[in-house]
């Protein structure tokens, strides 16, 4: 019961923090997920264990620059949602990023392999989602935007998962995570698609349909989890870190979160 409370706790901090940043100024936003990156981007790097140290360099200040091309667009309102072939590239590098984790692991014994991956894995979709929300949404304290919807689903995801995982699982989903139950999985898409039709029908103008978008996040969300669940397992580590009691690091916290901004921002592309 006490790690249950625990998780609770620290999933209800992330959360009211990601609405209150949202919520407060662009700026805020841009700070709070800056830090999100920086946080996932150095545990990715701890977990993978870089040998050279001029790589670890050159992978924050890729990241650092992806991060900062999407917010200048984000702050300026500059559209990036042209129907445009290179718009496309970004999620299929994230898709053959999730290929490596799952088929072709030994890829990443390389520093020159690590350093793209730990580009595309994790500062592509802190980028992208930013693609997501216009600037006029979190400059409107009434209004409920795209990035505060992403992370309630994700929340309910997580943690329908857990709860319903933990007292009635029975039937392990994957070898890859033996903490993870085919009940579990089921409670946490039903709960987050209830959670999606719940936002549809009482915030209308938000865009696109999120009964729809629910339903995307509810099937990729676990994978993220399970792909990080993977990217542990092959290099020998148990949590990616120990900032957040009762769930290890930001990056256990929000791998379900990766490829979940990828598909938002996919959904968003083809309406």
């Amino acid at each position: 019961m006490p790690n249950i409370v625990t998780r609770a706790i620290f999933g209800f901090a992330y959360i009211a923090a990601i609405v209150f940043a949202s919520l407060y100024s662009p700026l805020s936003l841009l700070i709070l997920l800056g830090l999100f990156l920086a946080l996932c981007l150095w545990e990715l790097i701890q977990l993978l264990q870089f040998d050279n140290k001029l790589y670890i360099l050159g992978t924050v200040l890729v990241s650092g620059y992806l991060f900062y091309n999407y917010a200048e667009k984000f702050w300026y309102s500059t559209g990036m949602f042209d129907v445009r072939i290179v718009n496309f590239l970004p999620p299929l590098l994230f898709i053959i990023a999730l290929v490596i984790i799952f088929k072709r692991p030994v890829e990443l014994a390389f520093d020159s392999s690590k350093l793209i991956f730990s580009v595309v894995y994790v500062a592509l979709p802190f980028s992208l989602v930013l693609s997501t929300v216009k600037k006029f949404e979190v400059d409107n304290f009434e209004m409920l935007n795209s990035l505060i919807c992403l992370f309630i689903l994700l929340w309910c995801s997580d943690t329908f998962a857990y709860l319903t995982g933990k007292y009635f699982g029975s039937r392990k989903l994957s070898s890859i995570s033996e903490n993870k139950t085919v009940e579990g999985l089921i409670g946490g898409m039903f709960f987050t698609i209830v959670a999606g039709a719940i936002i549809n029908y009482n915030f209308p103008n938000l865009r696109g349909n999120w009964i729809i978008i629910a339903i995307i996040i509810a099937i990729v969300a676990p994978l993220g989890d399970l792909a990080e669940s993977k990217l542990k397992r092959v290099f020998g580590v148990k949590d990616s870190g120990n900032l957040l009691p009762g769930h290890g690091g930001f990056l256990d916290r929000l791998d379900s979160f990766l490829p979940s901004a990828i598909a938002l921002y996919i959904y968003f592309l083809f309406i």
